[in-house]
């Protein structure tokens, strides 16, 4: 009796102790935070690409004045989504379904650009990979082998719009490609934009999902805290000399306002077939910096040109008030 008294309550303790978290629970909380499982990205190991959760912060970007004074006048645009922001006063002047996530295309290159210097200097030499150099066009014209500062990287990235540069830098940083995707999205969580879901450092992969919101947050943030993306994005054309490790690059813009809108200087252009036209552009005129996000456009740069001049005509003194 005394010994069936003592395995009564050993099973009854053991029924009742608290539980610590194993790996079911680990593998539910993965699943609700929206971790991806798949191997889209090189690398010996598929590992999943984390979605954090992004962090509830005040918006970037009011919609104060936007509020009270209705865009009666705005030009037509084929854009499915559109953002256009007084940077001085980071107020809205007009919006159009800007906070639905839409694939970016290479647009979402800027956020490449940040996490790369994040966690690379400008100078750190970079080993091209077969791999990178085996992504789709667009390309800089990298050839496995030759090692670049990551500076001209950003160059061939940001103008040629570059694919092998995007996997070129995603494969320098600690963890290489997945772990460079996982940066992207957390960072993007730590500047408070939702619905924002990076899979591949490039843009090809439609899968890739950013508001015209989170892009107008996205430039608007290279552009304060990165002087050297700001360089490179005003940038059109430059001629990297051919070293003992790489051969000759002249990387040229894609931004054609660059050339034919005065006071633009920035930011990137994208197309795929399903994101269609996307482009950032930032401009500046009477002391006023505009920042423009089109998303689906079927004439980026017209459109693009008309919201530019619509919006330096729009600026009231009081737009920071």
């Amino acid at each position: 009796m005394l010994l069936f008294l003592l395995i009564a309550t050993a099973v009854a303790m053991l029924a009742t102790r608290p539980h610590s978290p194993g790996s079911g629970l680990l593998a539910a909380g993965a699943q609700a935070a929206g971790v991806r499982h798949g191997a889209s990205l090189p690398g010996p190991t598929a590992t999943p690409v984390p979605v954090p959760t992004a962090t509830p912060r005040p918006p970037l970007f009011s919609t104060r004045w936007l509020d009270a004074h209705p865009p009666l006048d705005v030009p037509p645009i084929t854009a499915q989504g559109a953002i256009v922001v007084d940077l001085g006063s980071r107020q809205e002047l007009y919006a159009k379904d800007a906070t639905t996530p839409r694939p970016p295309a290479s647009i979402m290159k800027l956020m490449t650009a940040m996490v790369a210097l994040d966690d690379l200097s400008p100078s750190r030499m970079v080993t091209v990979s077969p791999s990178a150099t085996a992504v789709e066009p667009d390309h800089m014209g990298l050839t496995a082998g030759e090692q670049l500062p990551v500076t001209d990287l950003l160059y061939g990235l940001l103008l040629d719009s570059g694919n092998d540069a995007a996997m070129a830098l995603a494969e320098a940083v600690p963890g290489g490609a997945n772990a460079f995707v996982a940066q992207m999205n957390a960072k993007a969580a730590a500047l408070g934009l939702p619905g924002t879901h990076f899979v591949d450092p490039d843009g090809l992969d439609d899968a890739n999902r950013v508001s015209p919101y989170a892009m107008a947050a996205i430039g608007a943030t290279a552009l304060d805290q990165y002087p050297l993306v700001r360089k490179v994005v005003g940038t059109k054309q430059i001629v990297i000399p051919s070293t003992p490790t790489h051969k000759w690059f002249n990387p040229i813009n894609l931004n054609d306002l660059l050339w034919a809108y005065p006071g633009t200087y920035g930011m990137k252009v994208g197309y795929t077939d399903a994101a269609q036209y996307t482009i950032v552009l930032a401009g500046q005129k009477n002391g006023h910096n505009v920042l423009i996000v089109l998303m689906g456009s079927q004439h980026h740069f017209t459109e693009g040109r008309a919201l530019f001049t619509w919006a330096y005509a729009h600026l009231p003194a009081d737009a920071a008030a």
